[in-house]
C-alpha cells in the first residue's frame, strides 16, 4: 500500500550507489512513527529520500530535520516540505556528521524534550551511521533506526551467539537496544532482495564514554580472531612484553560494575559480555 502522498516510483529511478529503497508501506511507516515517544522536542530523520517517512512525522505534529545526502532527493524534500513551519532540511552526509549539535527547527511553543533520530538507512553505509551516532549522538534518543535484518540481529545479539560481535558490543555499550520488528522486501519500491528490521536505541548517559574509535579498532582485531582463545588473540594484539606479561599471569582480572572478575585466557571474544570487552580494553588496551 502506497499513500496518496508519495510521488511514485517514476518520478525518478532510485540508484543502486546511493542505496535508495524508498519505504513505501503505510502500515510500516506508522508503525515506525508510533514508536517516537509523546513529548518529543523534535525529530531528526536520516535518510529522508522522497519523505514518506518525513510526512507522517509532520502529520503527527513533529517537529522534523531531515538530513540527506542525495542532491535530488534534497531538492525534491525542499520542494515537497519547503513550506511547512516544521520542516527543516541538512544536506549532509550521516556517515561524518556531528550530530551533537542539530536539532529540529522550533518556535514559542516548543517544549523542551529529548531529540529522536529516525531513519530507513542504507545497508551499505548502515553500520557506519551507527557507529557515528555512538560517537556524536547520544544526547539525542531514542533512535529508531532500520537495518537489514542481520545488521540488526548482529546489534542485539547476546554474547556466546553466532552474531555477536563488534557492533554488538559498541551498541551495547552506548545504548539499550531491541528489535522491534522486521519488514518483507515488499514494503519498499524497489524491492531488496532481503528483509530488514526496525531498532530502537536509548542512549545510556556514559559518566566517561570510551575513545569509540580506539575501541573499535581494538575490537576490529580481537573479532577477526573471534574462535581464536584470548590467551592468542589478545596476546596478538600486545606488545612482547605485555604479551609476556600475560602469559606469566595466566588470565585477567578486570573491574566491572563495581566487581572484580577473573577472564581466563582460554576464553573467546564471543564469549565475553560488553562491559568485560571495554574493561578488557582499558586495562590492557593501546
Amino acid at each position: 500500500m502506497t499513500r496518496t502522498s508519495d510521488p511514485g516510483p517514476g518520478r525518478w529511478i532510485p540508484s543502486k550507489a546511493w542505496g535508495q529503497n524508498y519505504l513505501v508501506n503505510a502500515g510500516v511507516i506508522d508503525k515506525i512513527v508510533s514508536l517516537v515517544p509523546p513529548g518529543t522536542a523534535g525529530v531528526i530523520e536520516i535518510g529522508a529520500g522522497r519523505g514518506a517517512l518525513t510526512g507522517a512525522l509532520l502529520a503527527q505534529g513533529h517537529r522534523v530535520l531531515a538530513v540527506e545526502p542525495h542532491p535530488e532527493s534534497a531538492r525534491f524534500l525542499a520542494d515537497r516540505f519547503g513550506d511547512e513551519a516544521g520542516f527543516s532540511l541538512l544536506e549532509a552526509d550521516a556517515t561524518s556528521l556531528d550530530f551533537a549539535p542539530l536539532s529540529p527547527p522550533v518556535n514559542a511553543s516548543t517544549l523542551p524534550g529529548p531529540i529522536a533520530v529516525v531513519g530507513n538507512l542504507p545497508y551499505c553505509v548502515a553500520a557506519r551511521i551507527l557507529f557515528n551516532l555512538v560517537r556524536t549522538g547520544r544526547g539525542r534518543g531514542p533512535w529508531i533506526l532500520m537495518f537489514q535484518r542481520e545488521v540488526a540481529q548482529r546489534i542485539v545479539a547476546a554474547p556466546g551467539s553466532r552474531d555477536y560481535g563488534l557492533l554488538s558490543v559498541i551498541a551495547q555499550l552506548a545504548t539499550t537496544c531491541r528489535l522491534c520488528f522486521h519488514v518483507a522486501p515488499g514494503s519498499f519500491s524497489p524491492a531488496p532482495k532481503v528483509t530488514s528490521s526496525v531498532v530502537r536505541f536509548d542512549p545510556l548517559d556514559l559518566a566517561q564514554p570510551p575513545d569509540w574509535e580506539a575501541l573499535s579498532g581494538w575490537l576490529s582485531r580481537l573479532f577477526s580472531r573471534r574462535r581464536k582463545q584470548l590467551g592468542n588473540s589478545l596476546g596478538a594484539l600486545l606488545s612482547p612484553e605485555r604479551a609476556a606479561e600475560l602469559r606469566t599471569a595466566g588470565e585477567v582480572r578486570l573491574a566491572v560494575s563495581g566487581a572484580t572478575i577473573t577472564v581466563t585466557l582460554d576464553q573467546r571474544p564471543e564469549q565475553l559480555a560488553p562491559a568485560v570487552h571495554l574493561a578488557l580494553f582499558e586495562a590492557w588496551g593501546p
